[in-house]
C-alpha cells in the first residue's frame, strides 16, 4: 500500500513543483504585462523589446485587431508599433539616469 502512495506521490510533488517554479511566475508576469499596457497614457516613457526608449504619443485601439502606439522616438521620429512591444513603462528616475549616461557617452 505505502509503495502505490509513493508512486503517486512523486508525480504529484513534481507536478506541483512544476507548477509553482515556471507556470505561476509565467502568470503573474503576463498579468503584470496586460496591467501595463491597459495603463498606458500619453506621455509615458517606455522601453520596447528592441531596447528602444521613446515617449508614448498616441494610443490607438482600432474596433478590431490588437492596440497600437504611436511612440516618438527623438524629436520629430514617430512610429507605430503594437501595444504588445513594449516591456515596461519607465519611471523618470530611470529615463534621467540612461540620459545622462548617453550624454557621458557623446562627450
Amino acid at each position: 500500500m505505502s509503495l502505490l502512495i509513493m508512486a503517486l506521490a512523486y508525480p504529484a510533488a513534481i507536478a506541483l513543483l512544476f507548477y509553482f517554479a515556471f507556470y505561476r511566475p509565467l502568470q503573474q508576469e503576463r498579468r503584470r504585462q496586460r496591467q501595463t499596457l491597459q495603463s498606458l497614457k500619453v506621455g509615458d516613457r517606455v522601453l520596447t523589446q528592441g531596447g528602444l526608449i521613446a515617449t508614448v504619443k498616441e494610443v490607438v485601439v482600432p474596433e478590431e485587431g490588437p492596440t497600437q502606439v504611436v511612440l516618438e522616438l527623438a524629436p520629430g521620429v514617430e512610429v507605430t508599433a503594437l501595444a504588445t512591444a513594449i516591456v515596461q513603462r519607465l519611471d523618470t528616475a530611470s529615463v534621467m539616469a540612461t540620459t545622462e549616461r548617453e550624454d557621458e557617452a557623446v562627450a
